[in-house]
């Protein structure tokens, strides 16, 4: 009775054994999906292979009953995000294909996360099949922004700061809003393009409080100005793939206080990197609790342009000018229309 109840248990062992060597093997091959898999769908279809074959190689109904859930969930998951996809008005930029990418033109900061590479050329194209969007020419100068064209030495200074509406992306350099601004003041005023492509109020806010602006301090600055659209938002909260190193910050009685990067913040709380993972994954994760996060981005953001504008009184005594660009059509909840491609890129420019 002894030996047979010992072989009972050694049975149970090797089977327990097996079974979670089975399970390891199979939760790796799904890690490794998650992170080379872009489409939502092909890793859910690769969790749904994964159940189905945990259901053939498992031994016990327990065991196969969660391989079977994992499955199910993964087909649920899959109908839900083409529900949403389907519901949801896609992106106006999606197809676009941008050359050079923006990687290959920004690096990495310590400050802001990413910054554009001083003095380059860069000959910009963007395509949608074999459609031309447009072809410009972007000239960064030697301290990391666009160039603008030269004025007078004591000439007032006009400072432009901003995402890729201010900084002009598509279009040429004498093309830029600084650019044409100085034109239509007969170039008797200076004017300094201090924007990068994908940059939102926080970076500004940021490049404020670390002083990449204070060379003008003694210089005669009349206005500070900004563009701001539907699509700075979502930087604010860095809900968008290449904020992932950009400055956060959070309120806390009503003052805005920096915290780090998004992806510090993230790291230290799982949740909501968790939370955040699944809104990239997810179409229909997008949904949930989407009011509360645009209350959320909308405080942040008001703050943020109170902030630039104190900054700009405090250090230059001049005025904010805010440009506001209001969407043409109607845009998806989460303002996603705004979500540019080349920004996308900088990830890899900006490694944590």
């Amino acid at each position: 009775m002894v030996g047979k109840a010992a072989e009972s248990s050694l049975k149970s062992a090797a089977a327990l054994g097996r079974n979670l060597g089975i399970t390891a093997v199979l939760v790796a091959a799904l890690v490794v999906g998650v992170v080379g898999l872009t489409s939502t769908l092909l890793l859910c279809g690769l969790a749904v292979f994964l159940g189905l074959a945990g259901i053939v190689l498992l031994r016990g109904n327990g065991w196969r009953s969660g391989a079977l859930v994992v499955s199910a969930l993964a087909v649920g998951l899959a109908l839900l995000d083409l529900m949403a996809l389907w519901l949801w008005p896609r992106p106006v930029a999606e197809g676009v294909v941008y050359t050079p990418e923006f990687a290959t033109w920004a690096g990495a900061d310590p400050v802001l996360g990413y910054r554009l590479r001083p003095g380059i050329t860069v000959r910009a194209l963007a395509t949608m099949g074999d459609e031309t969007i447009y072809r410009a020419t972007y000239t960064i100068g030697a301290d990391g922004w666009r160039i603008t064209p030269n004025g007078p030495p004591q000439a007032p200074v006009f400072l432009f700061i901003g995402g890729s509406c201010i900084f002009g992306q598509g279009v040429d350099d004498d093309q830029t809003l600084p650019a044409q601004f100085a034109k239509a003041n007969d170039f008797k005023v200076r004017t300094s393009n201090l924007s990068v492509p994908g940059y939102g109020a926080n970076h500004m806010a940021r490049a404020f409080e670390a002083g990449l602006f204070d060379r003008y301090a003694n210089e005669p600055v009349k206005a500070v100005v900004t563009w701001i659209t539907s699509m700075d938002l979502a930087r604010v909260s860095g809900d968008e793939p290449w904020l992932e190193n950009a400055p956060r910050y959070e309120l806390e009685d009503r003052a805005l206080r920096y915290t780090g990067t998004f992806l510090e913040h993230r790291w230290r709380n799982p949740l909501d990197f968790l939370a955040y993972q699944a809104r990239e994954r997810f179409a229909f994760a997008r949904a949930i609790g989407l009011r509360r996060r645009q209350e959320r981005q909308a405080d942040l953001f008001v703050a943020m342009i109170a902030r630039l504008r104190a900054e700009a009184r405090e250090r230059f005594g001049a005025p904010l000018v805010v440009v506001h660009q209001l969407p043409d059509q109607a845009l998806p909840p989460d303002g996603s229309e705004g979500r540019e491609t080349p920004p996308a890129t900088a990830r890899s420019a900006s490694p944590s």
